[in-house]
């Protein structure tokens, strides 16, 4: 069996996007965007014994000395992917994973750690992708890129409602014109969404309860920063949501459909917060109202349109008890994806997990070793021995690494799953975590 070797850029849809479309009000974040660009750490969960993992910024030997003692054998790359000193960070920054690759000088250490013939598992397909394939000579089984960026979009998830009999209760804008005719028809009704073609993890969703906020938003598309650009949106009523939740299917490249998993989300905002299985109702619903041939039908017509690979579908629960089975597409891996692996290698009978975010700042240097070391003491580290506790997923983003900071101080997140055998276990993990984080010399943010 050929080994594999694991890499994305976690933030897909920032390289999807065309320059000539029009963009919503937004504050730049670099600070997120750092935190966004250490999460590649996260896909040692797709990891085979001896596989490859490379990271953007390389990852704290703790982490992957602790990753070992679980029973992970990957490689991974000691320094950073980087370009060197001659290329500006902001310019390293721009680019995805895949770009860095094809343009790093051959003898750096991608060359001595990339098996020849092995296959590339992204997080996604992106630009440089395919490009990456032929220089480390390794063996495609991917759509090209247009296809994925496609059907990654807010309209293809639209018009697929359509295609699967779904209602739809999308609207296409193309002009400002039609944003202000159709959001003032949908305002009559209530408050509704701006969702842009590209939008993610809480950023391009664009909540209208007003008229104000509407002819604001109107007048930011005939701003400079968007003239002579493509205005294309979809707008949707806001569905009145009891629960998020998420299904995991894997398209094989002969168009076999195979569902992995379903999982229940609790989202900050617009923003992914926890990710946990579903409660037995949820499931039992999902069988009697025929979701799962729904997902099926899905599959089917992404391979018919050129796509196979992962797939992460949202869904709503709404509050009158019926179901949204079909909010958007996101043809790639996904956080809920990453979940179902830690499933699949360490749940147990009688065991509960869930994947979660703790935003953290610091105003100094912090040693990553001596989290683990405080968890270690608590006796609630993760170990194969005892079968719960927490597992620390990543470390890099816990410090992330930002050339705009001017000074020690830095917000990160630390991405962790928890095993558990009882609600008051949770409590008690989750307490543990924040008091460790607190005493290595973290501030909690939420």
């Amino acid at each position: 069996m050929r080994n594999a070797v694991h890499c994305g850029s976690l933030e897909s849809e920032r390289y999807w996007r065309e320059e000539d479309l029009a963009a919503l009000p937004s504050i730049p974040d670099r600070k997120a965007m750092a935190v966004v660009q250490a999460m590649d750490e996260l896909l040692f969960v797709f990891c085979g014994d001896g596989d490859v993992l490379l990271t953007r910024h390389g990852m704290d030997k703790a982490q992957y000395d602790y990753l070992h003692s679980l029973g992970y054998s990957f490689k991974t790359n000691k320094g950073p992917l980087t370009l060197g000193t001659e290329a500006p960070d902001n310019a390293q920054e721009a680019l995805n994973v895949f770009e860095l690759l094809g343009r790093m000088e051959a003898g750096q250490e991608p060359d001595r750690i990339i098996p020849e013939g092995a296959l590339l598992e992204p997080f996604a397909v992106l630009p440089g992708t395919h490009e990456a394939i032929r220089r480390y000579k390794l063996l495609p089984a991917l759509p090209d890129e247009q296809t994925a960026r496609r059907v990654n979009t807010k309209t293809y998830s639209t018009a697929m409602r359509d295609r699967v009999g779904l209602p739809n209760i999308a609207h296409i804008v193309e002009s400002r014109d039609e944003l202000l005719a159709a959001g003032e028809s949908l305002l009559e009704q209530g408050s509704f969404l701006i969702k842009d073609e590209y939008g993610v993890s809480g950023k391009g969703n664009q909540l209208v309860d007003s008229e104000r906020v509407l002819r604001r938003i109107a007048g930011y598309l005939e701003s400079s920063r968007n003239q002579d650009k493509r205005v294309r949106f979809v707008l949707e009523p806001l569905l009145d949501r009891e629960t998020d939740f998420s299904c995991q299917f894997h398209i094989d490249p002969e168009g076999r459909v195979s569902i992995l998993s379903v999982q229940q989300l609790v989202n900050q905002g617009f923003a992914f917060g926890e990710s946990h299985s579903p409660e037995p109702l949820l499931v039992e619903k999902l069988d009697r109202e025929g979701y799962w041939e729904t997902m099926h039908s899905i599959g089917r017509e992404l391979y018919k349109d050129g796509y196979y690979g992962d797939v992460c579908v949202d869904s709503m629960l709404l509050r009158d008890g019926s179901l949204a089975p079909l909010v958007e597409i996101n043809a790639r891996k996904s956080m809920s994806l990453i979940k179902h692996q830690v499933d699949r290698r360490f749940r147990q009978e009688g065991m509960h997990t869930c994947l979660l975010q703790v935003p953290v700042a610091t105003l100094g240097a912090v040693r990553y070793e001596e989290l683990l070391e405080r968890l270690a003491e608590e006796a609630v580290l993760f170990s194969r021995e005892k079968g719960e506790g927490i597992i620390p997923l990543t470390s890099g983003t816990l410090q992330p690494l930002d050339s705009s900071r001017s000074s020690g101080s830095a917000k990160g997140k630390l991405y962790a799953a928890l095993a558990y055998r009882s609600e008051d276990s949770k409590s008690r993990f989750t307490r543990t975590l924040d008091e460790s984080l607190l005493r290595t010399g973290y501030t909690i943010l939420r």
